[in-house]
Formats: C-alpha cells, sequence, structure tokens
C-alpha cells in the first residue's frame, strides 16, 4: 500500500530535479476534461433550454444560490465563477477513485495548494471589500494585544481547509485498498457499498464542506 503518489517522471531545470507524480498528471488531464466539457456544452444555448441546457443551469444556479445566501448578490458576481470552478475541479478530482484512480486530493501538495488559493481570495476580498487600512485594523480587533492570536487564526484558515480535505480522502484510499487487500485473489469482487461511500459520497461532501468553508471563511472575513 502506498500513501504519497507514485512518481511518473522527472526533468531538470538549472540542475534543480522535478518530479511529476501522478497527482499532477491527473490535474492536467481534469483540467483538459473539464475545458473539453465546458465548450462542447455550452454551445448553442437557447432561451427555451434544452435537457442538457437544463442541467447546467441547474448547477450554475446552485453556485449562484450558495453564494447569495450566505455572501450577498453583491459578491454573486466577481465570486460565482471562482467558487463555481473551485466546486467542480475538485469534485472531479475526488471522483477519480470511481474509475480506479486514486484521488489527487489524497496527496497534501494538492490539498495545501487549494487551501493556499482559497486563502488568497479570502484574504483579497476582505481588502477589495473594506480597504486595506480596515484590513490591517482588523489585526488589532478587539484590542491590541490579540495581534498574535489574530495572525496565527489567519494561518489556522488554510491549514484546517487543507488537512480536513486530504485527511479525509486519504482515509477513503487507505480503508479501500486495506479492503482490496484482505480480498486477495477475490479483489474483482467490487466491494460496492464501501466505494460508492468512499468514491461517491465522501467525495463529493467533502467537495462541498471545502466550498463552503471557503464561503463562511470568506463572510467572517469580510465583516471583521
Amino acid at each position: 500500500m502506498h500513501i504519497n503518489p507514485p512518481k511518473v517522471f522527472e526533468f531538470t531545470v538549472s540542475n534543480q530535479t522535478y518530479a511529476v507524480t501522478m497527482s499532477i498528471i491527473l490535474q492536467w488531464i481534469i483540467m483538459a476534461v473539464i475545458i473539453v466539457l465546458v465548450l462542447l456544452l455550452t454551445r448553442n444555448l437557447g432561451k427555451i433550454p434544452s435537457k442538457r441546457q437544463t442541467v447546467i443551469e441547474m448547477i450554475v444556479n446552485m453556485f449562484n444560490n450558495l453564494v447569495v445566501e450566505n455572501l450577498g448578490e453583491s459578491f454573486k458576481k466577481r465570486f460565482v465563477p471562482f467558487i463555481g470552478t473551485l466546486g467542480i475541479f475538485i469534485a472531479f478530482m475526488n471522483l477519480t477513485g470511481v474509475i480506479g484512480f486514486a484521488p489527487s486530493t489524497r496527496d497534501i501538495n494538492v490539498t495545501a495548494t487549494l487551501a493556499i488559493i482559497s486563502a488568497i481570495v479570502i484574504n483579497g476580498t476582505s481588502i477589495a471589500r473594506n480597504g486595506l487600512g480596515r484590513y490591517l485594523h482588523s489585526y488589532l480587533q478587539p484590542f491590541a494585544l490579540m495581534l498574535p492570536m489574530n495572525i496565527i487564526e489567519k494561518f489556522t484558515v488554510p491549514l484546517s481547509l487543507c488537512l480536513r480535505l486530504f485527511i479525509n480522502m486519504l482515509v477513503g484510499v487507505v480503508f479501500m485498498e486495506l479492503i482490496y487487500m484482505a480480498l486477495g485473489y477475490f479483489a474483482f469482487i467490487i466491494p460496492i457499498l464501501p466505494s460508492f461511500f468512499f468514491d461517491v459520497f465522501v467525495a463529493l461532501i467533502q467537495t462541498y464542506v471545502f466550498v463552503m468553508l471557503t464561503i463562511v471563511f470568506t463572510k467572517t472575513s469580510v465583516e471583521e
């Protein structure tokens, strides 16, 4: 059982060697798939929606509602594209277990990168909404002695996002591998219920949790 993602190949730039793992390859493939799907599914949209268009509009409305209900109408135009892209990308990565590939999100480098991106957006949104002065002043709230604690709090946000997604997805991968190891020569008998729970249900739940936490942390940061 291998916890770390397997290395596919290496390349060297300026005497520095970089490893490309299966997690990275899967992300490249997922990005390509999403781009192709978007181009194909958004062609020939009409005023009278087809079944395909209805499904697309349901997905868009879902992200619209998440943002508007938690952040307000003023966040819709700029924040929905980020939340939608984040949610779809994580969902695709989490669901690769369905087709036999360990999710990229079981790699802490992947979840750390997603968490850092979210943290940048969270703090950037707070600065854009409140101004740099008010943002910096929030570190002194409710009084100046809280400065160290407020700084630590800012670092716990991406840490929480990173570890929550990483640990939950890793546990699912390890658990399923243990089941297959226990089955031995009978591993071709797919354990349907555990597979559905970890590869589909947990994958979608963790996507929702990551997206919702990003929205909640943004709301908290803006309101400080």
